[in-house]
């Protein structure tokens, strides 16, 4: 089938599938693996220019933040897809992380998501998105899921608002993206627009 042909009508164009997203709950503190594995995470982190963009400020000094996150400071699941090779450069498509967060009547959960660039496709950020709030949403009584994104990071802000998070305020000057100061714009989604989608 050549592109020609497609566009010619001749034959259906080919469908583009979401590889089939799973996800890993971490503790480094269970993993035997973790002196190389969490080396490993935070290499590549560094490699696709990231680190900045979850430990703002810390590209250079962050990485004990890093272990402590990945050791029980937060919940974590890594997110993966399958493929043959089982090695982490290709089944690793990067991780999430939670804490549950209590406000008077509503129990929230503060997360984080990040990807590694190679995954950066849409198809697969968007469903590792899908499978987070699924996770999130059933096996919590969390009513929101909230977020923290500098408000410079303008990427990042689209793909919030393209997975169903939505603006709800900013605290001024409370960010850093790529070292200089900016807004912190809070995301959230509830619940039932969760249910709706």
């Amino acid at each position: 089938m050549s592109t020609l042909d497609v566009l010619a009508g001749l034959t259906p164009p080919p469908t583009l599938q979401a590889p089939e997203i799973g996800f890993v709950l971490y503790d480094a503190r269970n993993d035997p693996q973790a002196p190389d594995f969490l080396p490993y995470i935070w290499r590549r982190m560094q490699k696709d220019d990231l680190v900045d963009y979850y430990f703002p400020g810390q590209k250079d000094t962050g990485y004990a933040t890093f272990v402590r996150m990945m050791s029980g400071d937060a919940n974590v699941a890594l997110v993966t897809v399958p493929d043959d090779s089982h090695q982490w450069d290709k089944t690793i498509t990067g991780f999430i992380s939670w804490t549950p967060l209590h406000l008077g009547a509503a129990e929230m959960i503060v997360a984080g998501f990040i990807f590694f660039r190679e995954f950066w496709d849409h198809k697969t950020t968007d469903q590792a998105a899908r499978g987070a709030f699924d996770l999130w949403f059933r096996n919590t009584s969390a009513e929101n899921v909230i977020g923290v994104c500098p408000s410079d990071h303008i990427v990042a802000l689209r793909y919030n608002r393209r997975i169903g998070l939505k603006e709800i305020g900013r605290i001024p000057n409370g960010h850093l993206f790529k070292g200089k100061v900016c807004d912190a714009v809070l995301v959230c989604i509830t619940r039932a627009e969760w249910e709706k989608r």
